[in-house]
């Protein structure tokens, strides 16, 4: 009996020692590794210039945190529609964004400041407001309690006009009559009818077939935007109206962001700053690149139009927007304030 008894104990003592080890183990290994893992979702397509930019945050990431925060990148939207990731990040079901200003006004409508024609002077305005505007800063961090807050954003160039038409689109009586391919923006679409033509709203996927098959006559967008999606192939002219600068806006959940410790946030922070000067110094030299190649598919490019009849055509956009209220004017005056 004394031998059994003996036995059970050493037994019991046995397992109470294993139930130790892992569990110390276990606890060990949470408190040594405090790698993070994100998922940012975006939807250029995988292997374009803005794709491989947006692609280098991983490495400004696990450079800038001392490889504690990972980043994994699903491109081509293969996980939804920005509308589809914007709902996944508020209800923390990925970690993150890289989507459109204008697809988050439909979220929160002050975003839709950033679709109002020449809101921005020339692209040095833009830079400076989008970095430095505290109403911006304030605006990213408004929507904690949405589920998201904005972390970033991606430095998206001019939006220029392109037609199936030889023709430069130098005042309002050019677009007359014309259908042109709108991003599913009320303000986008207010723009394009302020600027003569009529709005067509449909996704960025669904512009070439639209406009081989007559669809629409025309859209507006960048260059680069022109020749990574095989416009070039289907229009004859593309104008420089430098009409809207729209950035794109880096997301995360407000769960995540609630539970990264500090180091953490500004490693993320840090290296989507500097994915986005990556961009920009990039990003002349790509668009230059981007013309050439257009034209060398037939496309003609008229430059150094006169924008005076778009910017008077467009006042009441303005208007509309900075008599919303005083969070609207706050943020729109704010930004004027970066012209200089």
């Amino acid at each position: 009996m004394k031998a059994y008894k003996k036995i059970i104990g050493t037994a019991f003592v046995a397992v109470c020692l294993i139930i130790v080890i892992v569990t110390f183990i276990k606890v060990k290994g949470i408190n040594s590794s405090d790698k993070l893992v994100l998922q940012l979702a975006h939807n250029q397509s995988a292997g374009s210039e803005i794709a491989d930019s947006i692609a280098k945050v991983s490495d400004f990431a696990a450079k800038e945190s001392g490889d504690e925060v990972n980043i994994k990148i699903f491109a081509s939207g293969v996980l939804g529609t920005e509308k589809e990731e914007i709902e996944m990040v508020k209800a923390g079901i990925i970690d993150m964004a890289k989507v459109s200003s204008n697809t988050l006004g439909q979220f929160d409508d002050r975003y839709a400041i950033f679709a109002i024609p020449y809101l921005f002077k020339n692209q040095e305005h833009y830079y400076n407001a989008m970095e430095n505007s505290e109403a911006v800063k304030e605006l990213f961090a408004d929507t904690a309690d949405e589920g998201y807050i904005a972390v970033g954003y991606y430095a998206n160039g001019a939006r220029n006009f392109y037609l199936k038409d030889d023709v430069p689109v130098t005042d309002t009586s050019v677009l007359s009559g014309k259908k042109i391919r709108s991003m599913p923006s009320s303000t986008s679409m207010d723009m394009i009818e302020k600027m003569g033509g009529t709005p067509v709203p449909m996704a960025a996927s669904e512009t070439y077939a639209s406009l081989q098959q007559g669809v629409v006559d025309g859209a507006e967008n960048t260059e680069l935007a022109l020749t990574v999606d095989g416009h070039e192939d289907l229009v004859k002219s593309y104008t420089y109206t430098e009409h809207q600068f729209s950035p794109d806006i880096f997301i995360i959940s407000t769960k995540t962001w609630n539970k990264m410790s500090e180091k953490q946030r500004q490693s993320l922070i840090k290296a989507l700053e500097e994915t986005n000067d990556n961009f920009k110094s990039l990003y002349n030299g790509m668009m230059e690149d981007a013309i050439e190649h257009a034209e060398s598919k037939g496309v003609h490019v008229y430059k150094d139009i006169d924008k005076t009849p778009f910017i008077e055509a467009v006042q009441p956009i303005h208007a509309n927007f900075y008599n919303k209220g005083e969070a609207y004017k706050k943020l729109y005056d704010d930004i004027q304030k970066y012209a200089d």
